[in-house]
């Protein structure tokens, strides 16, 4: 079976804000690749480290546990391990160095298939002939969508859309997904700060850019909309 080879690039900013909590990883070992996205938690005064402790964590559990042919299903043990060992982490480094959380978005590639674990509203999502596949947010206005006290119009605009209910350090829950990606389609991990309609409007043409065009302009949309810390990872074949 031919292995397919992949295009990833990896982008962060602090934005207009200034500072950034954000972390990232990309990782390539044996048939597969791990791409991370981590965002501290706004408000709390170790977002940062918390970013990074996660970032650590599911870096060190995919290099010290993930084997060349691994099921799907192990895979998402793996990730689900990692996550609460990162929330873990988090939680004994808040007793020393004060209050602390992060999102986390991960996401390993076999071949075509893609195994995605999320908590908090970073996201992961795949878009090819249109956005196909989106993770779910982890935030307040998500819960009233679906609760439907609220349409998608209001929701764009709710001046709580940005209140997590979930993160890694304060209240931890992992989603996870498995897709098989499509051949032209793109798999893209990122922060809060880039807005979807920027992510969508940049990427109907990424056919033929590659991944560090499409990381590049994506950054700058988040950038030119949205004050906060901005960070994108892309993966294309």
């Amino acid at each position: 079976m031919r292995v397919v080879r992949y295009d990833i690039c990896g982008m962060t900013h602090a934005g207009q804000k200034g500072r950034n909590e954000d972390a990232y990883a990309v990782i390539e070992i044996a048939d597969a690749s791990l791409l991370a996205v981590a965002d501290g938690v706004g408000g709390e005064v170790h977002g940062d480290r918390a970013a990074q402790i996660a970032i650590e964590s599911v870096t060190a559990a995919f290099t010290g546990t993930y084997r060349r042919g691994m099921e799907r299903g192990e895979i998402k043990d793996l990730l689900a391990s990692a996550f609460a060992e990162a929330d873990l982490r988090i939680r004994e480094t808040a007793k020393s160095e004060g209050r602390m959380g992060t999102t986390l978005v991960a996401a390993i590639i076999t071949n075509r298939c893609v195994v995605i674990a999320n908590c908090g509203d970073s996201r992961a999502f795949v878009t090819g002939t249109g956005m196909r596949f989106r993770t779910r947010e982890h935030t307040l206005v998500q819960m009233l969508l679906e609760q439907g006290s609220i349409d998608a119009a209001e929701a764009r605009h709710h001046p709580l859309r940005n209140v997590i209910v979930h993160a890694l350090g304060i209240t931890m829950t992992v989603d996870l997904y498995e897709e098989d990606l499509r051949p032209g389609e793109i798999l893209v991990l990122c922060s809060d700060g880039l807005p979807d309609e920027a992510a969508r409007e940049i990427l109907s043409s990424g056919a033929e850019r590659g991944s560090e065009e499409i990381a590049r302009e994506l950054l700058q949309g988040g950038i030119a909309r949205s004050d906060d810390d901005v960070t994108v990872v892309v993966l294309k074949e």
